[in-house]
C-alpha cells in the first residue's frame, strides 16, 4: 500500500504522522510504503509522474498551494485514492466534504484517536474493490488496453465519427465503440448525454448554464438547450444522494 503524507511541518510529519501511519498499517496487517512531501505542488508533480497513491494524508494550511487546492488537483488525476485531512483548523471539516474525504483528523487529537482513525481508513481501503472496465484504445500511435473505473471517466465524445474517452488529464481514442452504444451502456451508471456526440459523467460537472457545462478539470462541453433542465435535475439528485 502506498501512502503519501503532505505537510509543510517536517518535524510534525516525522514525529507524529509517520509513526501513527506505521502503527495503523501494522495493526491492519499491511505493508505500507510512506512517502513524505512538504508542499502541494511537489505531491501533485509526483502523482502525475507515478502510479499514484492508495491513501493521501494532507495538511490544509500550507504555503503556496493549500491542501484543499491540492486535493482538487489530485481528484482530477485520480478518483480512487482515499483522502485524509490532518489539520489544526477543526471548522474546515465542512469545507472539505466536496473532496470526498475518508477522514478528518484535527492535529490536537490524541495519539490514540489519530492511530485509530488511520487504522479504520487503511482497513477500509483493504476491502475497497472498485469495478474496473477495460477499453481498447489508440494512445498516440499505438494500440493498447487501459483499465479504468467509471469514476475515472470524465466524458465520452464523438468527433468526426471517432469516439474518444477523456479522463481528468488524458484523452484516449476508443476502438470498436459507438457513441450510441456507450450512451445506452452508461446511462444507468451516472452518465448523461449533453447533446449528440457528448456523454458526461455527472459527478464531474463543476458548473453549468444553458449552453455548456464545465468539468472539474476546467474543460467545457456543449449542452443542448432542451436537455439543460433534465441535467440540472440529475445533478440535484446526485448531490442529494451524496448528502444522505
Amino acid at each position: 500500500m502506498k501512502i503519501a503524507v503532505c505537510d509543510d511541518d517536517k518535524e510534525y510529519m516525522k514525529r507524529t504522522i509517520v509513526p501513527a501511519v506505521c502503527s495503523a498499517a501494522h495493526r491492519a496487517g499491511v505493508t505500507a510504503e510512506t512517502v513524505c512531501f512538504t508542499g502541494g505542488n511537489e505531491l501533485i508533480s509526483d502523482f502525475e509522474n507515478s502510479s499514484g497513491y492508495d491513501i493521501v494524508l494532507l495538511d490544509i494550511d500550507m504555503p503556496g498551494i493549500n491542501g484543499k487546492k491540492t486535493a482538487e488537483r489530485l481528484r482530477v488525476l485520480s478518483s480512487s485514492f482515499f483522502l485524509v485531512f490532518i489539520t489544526s483548523y477543526r471548522t474546515e471539516i465542512f469545507n472539505t466534504i466536496p473532496y470526498r474525504i475518508n477522514a478528518f483528523i484535527p492535529k490536537d487529537s490524541t495519539e490514540e484517536y489519530m492511530s485509530g482513525e488511520l487504522f479504520r481508513v487503511i482497513s477500509e481501503y483493504k476491502s475497497f474493490s472498485p469495478e474496473y472496465r477495460l477499453f481498447d484504445v489508440i494512445d498516440g500511435d499505438k494500440k493498447a488496453v487501459v483499465r479504468l473505473t467509471c469514476d475515472d471517466i470524465f466524458c465520452f465524445c464523438c468527433i468526426r465519427r471517432t469516439v474518444y474517452l477523456k479522463t481528468g488529464n488524458h484523452t484516449y481514442q476508443l476502438v470498436g465503440k459507438k457513441i450510441s452504444e456507450l450512451e445506452r451502456e452508461y446511462r444507468e451508471l451516472g452518465f448523461f448525454e449533453l447533446c449528440r456526440g457528448y456523454i458526461v459523467n455527472i459527478s464531474k460537472v463543476k458548473a453549468m448554464n444553458s449552453l455548456d457545462v464545465e468539468l472539474d478539470n476546467g474543460e467545457k462541453l456543449p449542452l443542448s438547450r432542451r436537455k439543460a433542465k433534465e441535467l440540472f435535475a440529475r445533478i440535484s439528485e446526485y448531490v442529494t444522494e451524496r448528502a444522505l
